[in-house]
């Protein structure tokens, strides 16, 4: 019998190898359409190319495959089921930072920035690995101020899906439906924030991104009819 560390490595690697193949077809079956209020929508996404995207952990899944190969950084928990995760994320055409949003991260994305001498996209589920839900954690504040990146908030609208028992009641679009991602306000953090700051940031940015995501829902229909189709692979 397998021990638990082997029955983790052999789940990670099935995951690895059939996880991004059925991702990318889940993602290019869906019925795609962009609302974005605050920035410009050039080629299906939007300027500038350097920025901090937020998503909920719940609707993670859709944003990162509606845009494959798109670049982004993404940061994935450093903890053993993060391996998952970030397998899934490598074979979508992203790279995956194992850590989470601390000093070490934050060190990292700068060296990136530095090295690569080009603005980084980078994509962060601020309520997670564990929650609670639509609660926006200091690190993803502490990360826009130490690096000078804008924040972009997202709320991602879901006309049909299947909901998870989990914590943060994790959300997966059906195949074929209909889905709306839509780009909210591009916030400039100021830089070198103390702690009080930080968490006045932080609030400020979750209650926007609750009643963006709230609205989202709540009017996705007439939000869905007025929006442009997301041009690209799959989009229809």
């Amino acid at each position: 019998m397998l021990s638990r560390k082997n029955r983790r490595r052999l789940r990670n690697y099935l995951v690895g190898l059939i996880g991004p193949r059925l991702a990318r077809i889940w993602g290019w079956s869906l019925r795609k359409r962009i609302l974005s209020e605050d920035v410009e929508e050039k080629d299906g996404w939007v300027n500038p190319p350097g920025l901090i995207v937020l998503v909920w952990h719940q609707r993670l899944f859709t944003l990162a495959t509606s845009f494959p190969d798109s670049g982004f950084k993404t940061l994935v928990s450093p903890h053993a089921d993060g391996e998952m995760l970030a397998r899934i994320v490598k074979g979508l055409g992203h790279d995956a930072i194992r850590g989470s949003t601390t000093r070490r991260s934050v060190t990292a994305i700068r060296e990136l920035i530095r090295a690569k001498k080009e603005n980084v996209r980078i994509g962060i589920t601020p309520d997670g690995p564990r929650g609670p839900p639509r609660k926006i954690q200091q690190g993803a504040i502490y990360l826009a101020s130490k690096t000078g990146l804008p924040i972009l908030i997202t709320g991602i609208g879901l006309a049909n899906s299947w909901t998870f028992n989990s914590w943060d009641r994790f959300k997966v679009p059906k195949p074929f439906s209909r889905i709306l991602l839509r780009m909210g306000e591009l916030i400039e953090v100021p830089p070198d924030l103390n702690r009080k700051e930080i968490e006045e940031w932080r609030q400020k940015i979750e209650i926007a991104m609750c009643e963006l995501s709230d609205d989202t829902d709540e009017r996705f229909e007439e939000l869905y009819a007025g929006s442009p189709k997301l041009r690209g692979i799959g989009q229809r």
